[in-house]
């Protein structure tokens, strides 16, 4: 997407004056690629400038505006999509910097604050309540009753983390099947789920059954049969599938699906708490980087300001001596002098309402219109490596 983006951006944007102009051009390109009509397509689009997108790609790389606060993946995913996007010659110094500057506040973020610890998913708390009664997930047995779609999670989130053994039990042999399949695991038969359950470790249990399929008595037999070893069964139907009164026995834990929503609550509101002090570090981030843009943008077309305005004094300078004649050393000075004051105090104005005016919205068309007024030759490097990069912008 972001190769895709630049293209449009090289063919576009560049002989545009004004934002409106470059969006109605982009959504044009997008409208004759897909073949789908501009009002139509306009549904599905938003448009946002250039510090909001700045803002929300920083937020997002940090955890802050992701669905839910502190997600891991998605840092993972802007890397990504920078990588393949330098892969194909697709970025520049400002995509360059940007991406990097978010990847690294990112990364900060996460070291600096705790907003990515706790469980952020019904499936992340039962790996956690595994871990509590066990140790370790490594070499568990599940036994996972029900092909509901909240115990297929949960169920997956324990064989990624390492669970040995997963299996599945369901009244329709086809559904069990497909899930065995996706665990590597086998399927069992109601008829024998209590063989099955004495070798579980831990049993989830999501059925759509109006009784309970597991009662206080056969869990009873179970555990006996079991020598006690420790047992943990999570409840995710509703209503429930397991006999309340069975947490009475000994060695074995049961949670429903209330408690773990439970736990993911407690955690999303510590990492609300941890998001304040990410914000902090965000917004420091964001003001850094908008004024390196600023001063990307700016200090070449000043530069060249001050340079054109230098040639030009000079040269009417020595075209005034040379019709002049000899002058005496104080006559040369003084009109040496009240060229240089000219030169300054003209170019001195521009400047600063230049600068002033980059910091507001589409800061960068006065900076455009700058170039243009006064035909400025502006040279900028657009192909700097990353330790380059890093080093003109660490300025945290």
């Amino acid at each position: 997407m972001l190769f895709y983006l630049h293209a449009i951006i090289q063919k576009y944007t560049l002989p545009l004056k004004d934002a409106d102009s470059a969006q109605s051009e982009i959504w044009s390109f997008l409208s004759d690629k897909s073949g789908i009509e501009i009002e139509q397509l306009q549904k599905y689009l938003y448009n946002i400038t250039c510090q909001q997108a700045i803002t929300h790609l920083f937020r997002v790389a940090s955890g802050l505006d992701s669905m839910i606060i502190g997600e891991m993946e998605i840092l993972g995913q802007i890397v990504r999509a920078y990588q393949i996007a330098c892969e194909n010659s697709a970025s520049n110094t400002v995509l360059n910097v940007l991406f990097q500057k978010a990847i690294k506040v990112g990364k900060k973020v996460r070291t600096e604050t705790h907003i990515g610890n706790g469980t952020s998913s019904v499936g992340a708390a039962a790996v956690e309540l595994a871990k509590q009664t066990f140790g370790d997930v490594h070499n568990l047995s599940i036994l996972l009753i029900g092909a509901g779609e909240m115990g297929r999670l949960v169920a997956r989130n324990l064989s990624n983390n390492g669970a040995s053994e997963v299996m599945v039990c369901n009244r329709s042999y086809d559904k069990a099947q497909e899930l065995a399949v996706q665990f590597n695991g086998c399927v069992v038969s109601f008829e024998n789920l209590s063989e099955y359950m004495v070798k579980a470790d831990l049993i989830l249990s999501c059925t759509s059954a109006p009784n309970y399929i597991i009662t206080k008595e056969e869990l009873a037999r179970v555990m006996e049969m079991r020598c006690y070893k420790p047992m943990l069964l999570i409840d995710l139907a509703v209503p429930r599938d397991i006999e309340p009164e069975s947490s009475q026995l000994d060695c074995i834990d049961i949670y429903n699906i209330d408690d773990l929503q439970g736990i993911v609550n407690r955690s999303l509101e510590e990492r609300k708490l941890e998001a304040e002090k990410a914000e902090i570090i965000v917004d420091k981030a964001i003001d850094n980087f908008l004024r390196w843009l600023n001063d990307f943008h700016v200090v070449p077309v000043i530069k060249a300001l001050y340079q054109k305005g230098e040639e030009i004094r000079d040269t009417e300078l020595e075209k005034a001596i040379r019709k002049l004649g000899p002058l005496t050393e104080r006559e040369d000075k003084i009109i040496r002098s009240m060229a240089y004051s000219i030169t300054s105090k003209l170019i001195n104005t521009p400047i600063i309402q230049l600068r002033e005016h980059t910091n507001k919205k589409q800061g960068y068309m006065y900076v455009q219109m700058t170039k243009e007024l006064f035909n400025l030759s502006v040279q900028t490097d657009n192909q700097l490596s990353y330790s380059q990069v890093e080093e003109q912008t660490d300025c945290e």
